[in-house]
């Protein structure tokens, strides 16, 4: 596996990515309609607009993306994703640590992260604490977990 910064032609790949992830992974702990409106959500276009407001990653294996995750740049880490065939193999933790370094360099001392209850526990094992349990778009279908991590 290798993990390298996103192209604009990687769009399509990871909003399919994305997509899968929702609904394979997150369906465990959310409602169907929930699932069905967080997979739609955002599209390759949304990626390639997105592109210009953020840093992201992908990881790769045999050229394949298998992962990516992003940063903005007010110290907040926005999306993480592993397809659901590498989940605990490390690419989660490895994208982790690119997007940790990038936010440390940019001059963060503390990042924030918004977390789906699926990678709560993902977060917690790298050191990320709960701030607050709250939902998303205050519709409470849509647990979500704000949470920090301060650089040593």
């Amino acid at each position: 596996m290798r993990i390298r910064q996103a192209r604009l032609e990687d769009s399509a790949e990871i909003a399919l990515l994305r997509r899968q992830t929702i609904r394979h992974v997150n369906a465990n702990d959310y409602p169907e309609e929930v699932i069905e409106s967080w997979s739609v959500k955002v599209g390759a276009q949304d990626f390639r607009k997105s592109a210009d407001t953020c840093k992201r990653w992908v990881a790769l294996e045999k050229e394949r993306i298998i992962g990516f995750c992003e940063h903005n740049d007010a110290c907040e880490l926005s999306r993480m994703y592993v397809h659901k065939d590498h989940l605990r193999k490390g690419v989660g933790s490895r994208l982790l640590k690119v997007a940790e370094a990038s936010l440390e360099k940019q001059g963060c001392a503390e990042i924030n992260i918004e977390s789906t209850v699926t990678a709560k526990n993902f977060y917690e094992r790298n050191g990320y604490k709960v701030l607050q349990k709250t939902t998303y778009k205050e519709d409470t279908k849509q647990p979500i977990y704000k949470m920090s991590k301060k650089f040593s």
